[in-house]
């Protein structure tokens, strides 16, 4: 794995003044921490989240260079309404950081009392195992079918965004896309199979489609992050964020993550490893994995 350095105030500013940048999940967390570095070099950063009130509190701290738009990521129609605002209102789409993500099975984590906790383990909202049973049928109760929201936030929210942002960049000659994968896109969690699954997924469609033929000879660049655990509302109450001996990133640390793959040359299909202020390039050895897999001398 290669070590990429965090880039200089200067590096940044050449790369970003002046460009457009939407920023997903950016009322709070890693999308907020993300959507204040771009702007505090000069770009014209539009946050994009749920909860109207949250944005507003938001641009008001990030200021001028801030404006926002409520949009349910997982919506088609809607993240089409919106790159055709920014594109009008604003200007050509330059960069897009595909942040925005749940994950209910945390809570399961979050929880220590033990009857609490092994009430809501018997539910397939934090359990998708769970023998849960629907009791409104009057016949015989069946299981009740698993969860798949997360799918439609934290897969479908990327792949509209990386056919919008394509769609929009190679118009005016190109541009980059980053997408906030996990290090769960790379190991198991077995406390959270539905979020490691979601993200395993992030990762085959953002590592495929950066090599397709359209991705390659349109100027846009494709690339992700792969953040450890991440100090932000969502892990709020984990024994781990507390734990001086557990790894973990703020997100200035997952920002300066995003950063350095929107201003690296070459950054089309790499994915960055955030730990921490450690950010290592990590699909370049997974390359050379994957090329002795597939070396003629290991047919079976």
């Amino acid at each position: 794995m290669a070590t990429t350095i965090r880039p200089t105030p200067d590096t940044v500013r050449s790369k970003v003044e002046g460009k457009v940048a939407i920023v997903t999940g950016a009322a709070r967390g890693i999308g907020f921490a993300t959507a204040s570095l771009l702007a505090q070099h000069g770009a014209r950063v539009v946050l994009i989240d749920l909860n109207e009130s949250d944005l507003k509190k938001s641009c008001a701290e990030i200021g001028k260079q801030a404006s926002y738009q409520v949009c349910d990521v997982s919506n088609w129609e809607q993240q089409v309404t919106l790159f055709e605002s920014v594109a009008k209102n604003i200007g050509p789409i330059d960069l897009l950081v595909c942040n925005a993500a749940i994950n209910p099975e945390i809570a399961l984590l979050q929880v220590s009392d033990l009857e609490e906790h092994s009430k809501m383990n018997s539910q397939v909202r934090y359990n998708y195992l769970a023998d849960e049973k629907n009791s409104n049928s009057e016949t015989s109760p069946s299981l009740i079918r698993p969860p798949t929201q997360l799918f439609d936030i934290n897969v479908n929210s990327v792949l509209f965004g990386l056919k919008l942002g394509l769609h929009y960049m190679k118009q005016h000659g190109g541009g980059r896309i980053v997408v906030t994968a996990s290090a769960g896109s790379y190991v198991p969690i077995p406390s959270q199979p539905l979020y490691a699954a979601s993200k395993h997924a992030v990762l085959g469609l953002c590592r495929s489609t950066a090599h397709m033929s359209e991705v390659v000879e349109s100027g846009v660049s494709i690339s992700w992050i792969a953040p450890w655990l991440t100090i932000t509302s969502m892990v709020e109450g984990l024994e781990a964020t507390t734990n001086p001996n557990t790894l973990k990133s703020s997100p200035e640390d997952v920002a300066w993550g995003i950063i350095a793959a929107v201003v690296e040359e070459n950054s089309n299909g790499k994915g960055y490893w955030v730990q921490g202020e450690v950010i290592s390039e990590v699909e370049g050895a997974y390359g050379e994995v994957a090329g002795r897999l597939m070396h003629p001398e290991n047919r079976f």
